[in-house]
């Protein structure tokens, strides 16, 4: 039988890189992903024996991390942040600077709604609950980011790369 050590241990290496990730996509600068995701997950292993039942022991390590990034934000706004690069070397540079620049067009709010959803993977019920709001205020919030990005030009470098194959 494995123990909590074992469980927890699984869960961090399952879950750590794609936290890291979503919060840095979905806040952008102004805090430390990692330093919020690692209190994040020192709290759920503070709490394992809690969090291991949830249905979604992610979703509330990340609901955490959230208010952990949150509040390094007011404490301090000139931590630089790490980007995704530093977390998985072999992602292209270009795709990565597309999607952050339609994300920077995003208000906070929609931003942090489609990287939960399309980055996270997670469903608009526990998109709404992370971001306390009802579940159909998250599917306008949702509706209304997707049709502002689908008026974005696509970067020059990527029409190009989809035109060569």
């Amino acid at each position: 039988m494995a123990t909590t050590d074992d469980t927890f241990e699984q869960f961090f290496e399952d879950h750590y890189v794609g936290i890291c990730r979503s919060l840095w996509l979905g806040l952008g600068a102004g805090f430390d992903p990692e330093d919020a995701a690692q209190e994040a997950f020192a709290r759920a292993f503070q709490k394992w024996h809690v969090v291991s039942r949830l249905d979604r022991p992610a979703t509330w390590v990340f609901v955490v991390a959230v208010r952990e990034a949150r509040s390094q934000r007011r404490v301090s706004s000139a931590v630089a942040p790490s980007g995704p690069g530093d977390l998985d070397p072999t992602a292209s540079t270009t795709t990565h600077l597309t999607i952050m620049a339609a994300l920077d067009q995003l208000a906070p709010r929609q931003r942090m709604a489609i990287v939960l959803r399309f980055h996270a993977d997670l469903p608009v019920k526990q998109i709404a609950k992370a971001m306390h709001c009802r579940e159909g205020t998250m599917k306008a919030t949702l509706h209304a980011a997707l049709g502002h990005l689908r008026t974005l030009p696509l970067d020059d470098r990527m029409t190009t790369e989809v035109d060569d194959d």
